[in-house]
C-alpha cells in the first residue's frame, strides 16, 4: 500500500474533526501547503482555505472553509504534523514518511493563544 497523508480539521480543538480528508496521495518533498492544495482539489464541493505569506516562516493557513484568524478573539489555526505542533508554515513544512506508519497525519486546530501569551509573559516576568 503507497503510504498517504490525511488531514483533520478542529473548528473547536475540544471536539472531534469538523473535517477529515483521508488517503491523500504522498511524494518526497511534499509540503503541508502542497497537501493541502491536494486535498482542496480532490474536495473542492466542501473544502476551501486562504494562505498569506506574512512572515519568514513560510506560507501561513489564515482561513479554513470560512473561519478566519481573529474570527474570534485570540484564535488562530496551528499547524501540527503527526502530532507535533510545527515551527514552520505550511510552505516550508516538509511530511516525511514514516515506515512503521501507513500515513502521515496533518492537523489544523482553531486554537485561543491568549493563555499561551499570558502563560509566556508569566514565564517572562519569573525569569526577571
Amino acid at each position: 500500500m503507497a503510504y498517504t497523508v490525511d488531514v483533520k480539521i478542529y473548528a473547536d480543538p475540544a471536539s472531534p474533526p469538523t473535517l477529515t480528508l483521508p488517503n491523500l496521495p504522498w511524494y518526497a518533498g511534499l509540503t503541508v501547503l502542497q497537501a493541502m492544495v491536494i486535498g482542496e482539489a480532490m474536495n473542492a464541493q466542501n473544502f476551501a482555505f486562504r494562505v498569506e505569506y506574512r512572515s519568514i516562516y513560510g506560507a501561513q493557513l489564515d482561513s479554513i472553509d470560512g473561519l478566519s484568524d481573529g474570527d474570534k478573539p485570540n484564535h488562530y489555526w496551528l499547524l501540527f504534523v503527526d502530532g507535533v505542533e510545527s515551527t514552520v508554515g505550511a510552505s516550508e513544512a516538509i511530511i516525511q514518511e514514516n515506515p512503521s506508519k501507513q500515513s502521515a497525519l496533518i492537523e489544523w486546530k482553531y486554537s485561543d493563544l491568549s493563555s499561551a501569551a499570558s502563560t509566556s509573559v508569566q514565564l517572562k516576568t519569573k525569569a526577571i
